[in-house]
C-alpha cells in the first residue's frame, strides 16, 4: 500500500473520528433537535461506505464484525445504525455499537502510525485448476468475511458440470423431472456404482467412492449453503471445499457415459 495513500486514510479516519465523537457526544446531550447535530449525522452518513472499506484494509477481519446480544453484526451495519434518526432508542446498538467503532477506527490509525497493517488478503496454497470453479470462487476466496459463498459457488459448479456430463435426451430418459435433476437425486441416478450412467472409473471400488464422495459434499455442504446463510464459515473450511470438488471435476473430465459406442470403441483398439 502506498504511503501517500496511507496518509489520505489516516486524515480521513481522523476527521471521521472527530466529528462522529462530536455527533455522539451531541446526541447524547441534546438530543436530535439541533441544526448542528442533524449536519454532522448527514455529513457522516455519506462518509460512512467509504471509511468501511478504509478501514477493512487497515485492520485483521476478524474485528469487522461485532457480535451482540442478538446477533453478528458487520462494521457498516452496525455503524449505520449508530447513525439512525432513531439511534437512542436502540440501547444495545447505542451502547456497544459506538465505542466498538470509535475503538476500530483508532485501531486502523494505529496500524498505520505503527506500520503494523494486516494482510487481509487471503492467497490459496494450492492453484484451482479447473477454469469455471477458479472463476467463480476465487475472487470470493480472497475477500475479507462471506466465505459460505466460496461453497455454495463451488458445489454450484459440481453439480451443473455434473448435469452437463451426459447430454439433454440422455438426463431426460434417466431423470424424467426436471424438479428432480438437482442435488442428491442428480448424483444417485448418474453415478450409481452398480450402474452408473456416468462412468468415472472401470473399477467399481473408485466408483462406489467417488459417488460416496459427490452425495456426501451435496448434502453436507451444498444443500445447506443453497437455503442458509453462514456468515461463521471459515475460510480454511470453503478452501477445502474448493480443492476437494476441483479433483472430483478433473476425475468428471475424463469419465464417459455408459452406452458411449465411440468410448466402446477406443477402448477395444487399445486392448
Amino acid at each position: 500500500m502506498k504511503e501517500v495513500d496511507l496518509e489520505n486514510y489516516r486524515k480521513t479516519l481522523e476527521e471521521f473520528l472527530g466529528k462522529y465523537t462530536d455527533y455522539t457526544s451531541q446526541l447524547s446531550t441534546r438530543g436530535y433537535s439541533n441544526a448542528l447535530t442533524d449536519e454532522l449525522k448527514t455529513w457522516l452518513q455519506r462518509k460512512t461506505s467509504l471509511v468501511v472499506r478504509i478501514i477493512s484494509q487497515l485492520v485483521d477481519s476478524e474485528m469487522l464484525r461485532y457480535t451482540m446480544k442478538n446477533g453478528t453484526y458487520s462494521l457498516h451495519v452496525v455503524l449505520g445504525l449508530t447513525l439512525m434518526d432513531n439511534a437512542l432508542e436502540n440501547e444495545e446498538f447505542w451502547d456497544n455499537g459506538k465505542p466498538y467503532i470509535i475503538a476500530l477506527i483508532n485501531e486502523a490509525i494505529g496500524n498505520i502510525e505503527n506500520n503494523a497493517i494486516p494482510s487481509n488478503e487471503i492467497q490459496p496454497v494450492l492453484p484451482i485448476k479447473d477454469d469455471v470453479l477458479r472463476k467463480r470462487c476465487l475472487d470470493l476466496l480472497q475477500a475479507p468475511g462471506n466465505f459460505d459463498r466460496v461453497i455454495r459457488e463451488a458445489t454450484l459448479v459440481l453439480e451443473a458440470r455434473l448435469r452437463d456430463s451426459v447430454s439433454y435426451d440422455k438426463l431426460s430418459e434417466v431423470i424424467p423431472e426436471d424438479k428432480d435433476r438437482v442435488g442428491e437425486v442428480l448424483a444417485h441416478r448418474l453415478l450409481s456404482s452398480d450402474k452408473p450412467v456416468v462412468v468415472i472409473s472401470d473399477n467399481q471400488t473408485e466408483r462406489v467412492a467417488f459417488h460416496k464422495v459427490v452425495v456426501g459434499i451435496i448434502a453436507y455442504f451444498r444443500n445447506p449453503s443453497h437455503h442458509f446463510l453462514d456468515d461463521n464459515t471459515k475460510w480454511s473450511l470453503a478452501w477445502s471445499v474448493v480443492g476437494i470438488i476441483d479433483s472430483l471435476l478433473s476425475q468428471l473430465e475424463n469419465s464417459y457415459v455408459a452406452d458411449d459406442t465411440t468410448h466402446n470403441k477406443r477402448q477395444t483398439k487399445q486392448k
